[in-house]
């Protein structure tokens, strides 16, 4: 199908005089359509949510008497509205992690996106032994590698307090041995993604995005332009858009003129490692990742909330000092640890949610961005305090590649490759395996 309207200029070239896509819109259905592969005549996409630690699977699995008729276990009640737009899964195992060098933290993020065995190296993991990086690339990757879509960004990494460098910090992998680091500051990512190659470096850039003018002012003319030219409900989509971008601006730059970011003192913009912004910074890199998708800017992406160290307090939602990773080892029979624990856990469950209702607040075509995007939440271990690499809590989400929702899948023992390449196959990627061949018999029975 054309990808230009009457007048024949193409849509890229519209959204990319609206601003460089500074207005973060969906695709738009010009008169007689811009084209795109996918459901409804539009791309699919794929966002992976991490949280690291594993979980308590006798609180997250469902309960119910089949495969369609359940509801989420305690710990999952915040995506209680998206119950039928979920696949939950039991039973699928990582067992490509329990090979190869190093610890399961480090063996669980190698392997998580890869498919594939740690390679030998010197990195020491927290429990002391040694392990080098993933062994292939992450399913992202590859995605966007053989798909190859006309985006302005491959793939989009995104995350927060992710600065670790070592195995057990990555999860996206470009090849054998290349890992690929989430942007942790909002501010760099909103540059990158929105702006127009503002600063050098993140200090300069916070300073220039404090004082610079909304990018909705400077592309009003435009904005106007291609007001006039779309459909009436593009319109109220170009003016919901608008809007939101115009707040997640605001937002910005109200984290960078807080008081203790003035000069001399710690700036959350230049350290996004500050544990009182981790939610908030969360929520922004969010925003953006929807906002990119919405944009076409990409169509794989991920967001990394920390890493399986995950020394991080949670405070921020009165918590005691202990930190996330502490709290996810301690023992069963730590009461009060215990509690902690499953509050931090179903604090994820609504970042999660929080993910999928901002991509069901964007139109697109008779359906929502959600429709057309295949969500994947994932965790490095299926529970901390054994670090056990069995019964793993991936869940995918939304209605991209036609997923049909609503389902409990249970197996006994199968390999979490063949949820990658189910994945794939639901993407428009009909491999026959994905990672190493010993972990892969085909796509996972049942998804598709």
């Amino acid at each position: 199908m054309s990808r230009r309207d009457r007048r024949g200029v193409t849509r890229r070239t519209w959204l990319r005089r609206a601003g460089q896509a500074a207005l973060a819109l969906p695709l738009l259905q010009l008169p007689r359509g811009a084209g795109a592969q996918g459901t409804r005549g539009y791309p699919q996409r794929l966002v992976i949510f991490y949280q690291p630690n594993g979980t308590k699977k006798e609180l997250w699995s469902p309960e119910g008497p089949s495969e369609t008729e359940w509801t989420p276990g305690p710990l999952l009640r915040p995506l209680t509205p998206f119950r039928d737009r979920m696949v939950l899964f039991d039973g699928v195992d990582m067992k490509v992690a329990l090979e190869g060098p190093g610890g399961p933290h480090q063996r669980g993020m190698a392997s998580l996106l890869t498919g594939q065995i740690i390679t030998e190296g010197d990195f020491i993991g927290g429990d002391g032994r040694r392990a080098g990086w993933g062994g292939g690339p992450s399913i992202d990757q590859v995605l966007a590698g053989e798909l190859r879509p006309d985006t302005t960004f491959g793939t989009l990494e995104l995350g927060v307090r992710c600065k670790e460098a070592m195995p057990r910090g990555r999860m996206i992998y470009r090849d054998r041995e290349q890992p690929v680091p989430p942007i942790d500051d909002p501010m760099v990512a909103y540059d990158r993604l929105f702006g127009s190659g503002m600063g050098e470096d993140e200090a300069s850039t916070a300073r220039l995005l404090r004082k610079r003018r909304s990018v909705l002012d400077a592309v009003s003319a435009d904005f106007a332009e291609l007001y006039r030219r779309v459909t009436p409900e593009d319109r109220a989509k170009l003016e919901q858009h608008a809007s939101a971008v115009r707040n997640l601006e605001q937002r910005l730059d109200a984290i960078a003129t807080r008081p203790e970011c003035n000069p001399g003192a710690p700036d959350p913009v230049d350290d996004p490692m500050a544990e009182a912004y981790f939610g908030e910074l969360l929520r922004i890199q969010i925003d953006q990742l929807v906002a990119a998708l919405a944009c076409d800017l990409t169509r794989y992406s991920s967001v990394q909330c920390s890493t399986s160290v995950n020394a991080l307090r949670f405070t921020f939602i009165d918590l005691d000092r202990h930190q996330g990773h502490s709290l996810s080892h301690a023992g069963d029979g730590h009461a009060a640890l215990q509690v902690q624990w499953e509050r931090m856990l179903m604090w994820y469950s609504e970042q999660l949610a929080y993910l999928l209702r901002r991509l069901d607040a964007v139109p697109e075509g008779d359906g929502t961005l959600l429709d057309n995007t295949l969500v994947l939440a994932v965790n490095e271990l299926s529970r901390g305090n054994s670090h056990s690499l069995a019964d793993m809590p991936f869940i995918l989400a939304g209605g991209g590649g036609g997923l049909v929702g609503g389902r409990h899948l249970t197996y006994d023992g199968a390999s979490h490759n063949d949820l990658l390449v189910g994945i794939l196959h639901l993407l428009g990627l009909e491999s026959a395996s994905f990672g190493h061949p010993d972990f892969t018999t085909g796509p996972l029975p049942g998804l598709i």
